[in-house]
């Protein structure tokens, strides 16, 4: 059996059947099969190894099949041809990483030089005009808006994509099955702020094609402004860090503080036992009152409710949720009348979080030199080359490497920094609130998420409430009555 080749490929047919002979299948099947009068096979090698080792398999068959390659004139069957195939594929091979070398560099410039490829086939919130204009698709982006809006209200993210799915919301794909893996995929994509970051995997062979997350392999590219952006850029980095503190509650190094998230009341993951530090949980306590029983809601140590395998010693005591509510809204009362030391309070908390003078000088000394290499960096991108150049290649990488480092230690600085804007931010959005809430008898689940960052409960029911904006309030959420003195 004689099997043809043109062009490099080859076919071999039977009736309208094409079966597969190439190395990411089970090419033993195949070969099998053509033993047994199976004529016509798809053959693509992809590597100098692969091509001379299914030629050989094929010479081996009980009926031998050769190959005949007419632009080279070789057949396979012949005993001196494979030598000249060695010769042969190993130049198609040289051929091919050349192409790939290029084709990566090529990939690579127009990254340095600003320019991305950003499909939106399947890309939920953009769409591309005929003109290759990315523009925003309103009603697609409606739904990208309300993700990352009830994300931070409090939702997880299974509980979004179930509501998605309730209310017959399409995919980027056009599908109505969400799940929790896609809302997530969407809140961690920076393109929604109307950026690119460029490069995010990569291909390791040239000969298996295969793509891999770029963890170190190439540089990556964050390029700024490429498109429209559907949500703001602070917008973005509350759900990063809302989603990175839900993560680190499963990762805590010492297991001290692990937990699930929970996002059922607006107390789950807010509260802490001041004795043993692990967190508090919702326990539904069953009482009675003139021999009737109900229930009622309260928030207990993890390792006094028998929760904790790993911890045995606390004895804190239970909190009624409603004695909660009602010593939060008692704290907000007076902070609403005494303002000026609430202010004054969280001016010092700002103050020890800033940095220092020399820490701010070097801040602005970093940023001076980081955009001195970015605009190095862009002129040496901005170069035409035909080719790759060796000079021009180790120049941009050293170059890179320096902006790296430097921005490393930006970010460690910039890291502080942010903790001062916080609560700044915070402090303002504490005082709006105040101000433009007028009745605080009830409890108001909106304004404790929105300021509380955390509450410790310590024994005898005193709890302390941690704002936000660097505030700490003590209050004991159950007063004892006093008894009253027996007559003389």
């Amino acid at each position: 059996m004689l099997i043809t080749i043109r062009g490099g490929h080859f076919f071999i047919w039977v009736g309208n059947l094409i079966c597969g002979l190439n190395e990411t299948v089970d090419k033993s099947f195949y070969i099998a099969g053509l033993s047994r009068g199976i004529y016509f096979a798809y053959f693509y090698p992809i590597s100098l190894t692969a091509c001379i080792s299914i030629i050989r398999r094929l010479k081996g068959l009980k009926s031998p099949v050769g190959v005949f390659f007419e632009k080279e004139n070789i057949d396979t069957l012949d005993s001196k041809s494979e030598l000249f195939l060695t010769i042969l594929s190993s130049m198609a091979q040289e051929e091919s990483r050349s192409v790939s070398e290029n084709t990566k560099w090529g990939v690579q410039k127009r990254f340095q030089q600003g320019i991305v490829h950003m499909p939106t086939t399947f890309f939920l919130g953009y769409d591309t005009t005929e003109e290759g204009e990315i523009v925003i698709d309103e009603e697609q982006a409606e739904v990208v808006r309300r993700i990352f809006r009830e994300f931070l209200e409090g939702k997880g993210c299974p509980s979004i994509a179930k509501d998605l799915m309730r209310d017959g919301i399409k995919t980027g794909k056009g599908n109505t099955t969400w799940t929790g893996d896609s809302v997530y995929k969407i809140l961690r994509q920076e393109k929604y702020q109307g950026h690119c970051l460029a490069q995010k995997t990569v291909t390791t062979s040239y000969l298996t094609h295969q793509r891999v997350r770029n963890r170190g392999h190439q540089p990556q590219y964050y390029v700024k402004n490429t498109h429209p952006a559907i949500i703001s850029e602070d917008t973005f980095e509350a759900a990063q860090q809302e989603m990175n503190r839900r993560s680190l509650m499963m990762r805590d190094p010492d297991k001290k503080y692990r937990q699930h998230y929970s996002g059922h009341s607006p107390f789950s993951n807010q509260y802490y036992c001041g004795e043993c530090g692990r967190p508090v949980i919702r326990r539904r306590m069953t009482s009675s009152r003139k021999g009737e029983k109900y229930y009622i809601s309260a928030w207990q140590c993890r390792v006094t409710a028998g929760r904790d395998p790993d911890y045995k010693d606390c004895k804190t005591s239970y909190v009624h949720e409603t004695d909660l509510e009602n010593a939060f809204m008692k704290i907000m009362r007076e902070m609403k009348e005494n303002l000026d030391e609430v202010i004054e309070e969280a001016k010092q908390a700002i103050e020890k979080a800033s940095l220092s003078p020399p820490e701010q000088q070097r801040l602005e000394e970093l940023n001076s030199q980081i955009e001195a290499i970015t605009d190095r960096i862009s002129d040496l991108a901005a170069k035409e080359s035909a080719t790759s150049d060796a000079i021009y290649d180790a120049t941009l990488r050293h170059l890179i490497y320096e902006q790296e480092i430097l921005q490393q230690e930006r970010d460690s600085l910039e890291e502080n920094m942010q903790e001062q804007l916080y609560l700044e931010k915070q402090l303002q959005s504490l005082l709006v609130l105040l101000e433009e809430t007028e009745e605080l008898e009830y409890f108001d689940v909106k304004l404790f998420k929105d300021t509380v960052e955390r509450g410790i409960i310590y024994k005898e029911r005193i709890v302390e409430f941690q704002f936000k904006c660097g505030v700490e309030r003590t209050i004991c959420a159950r007063e004892r009555k006093t008894p009253k003195k027996e007559k003389a």
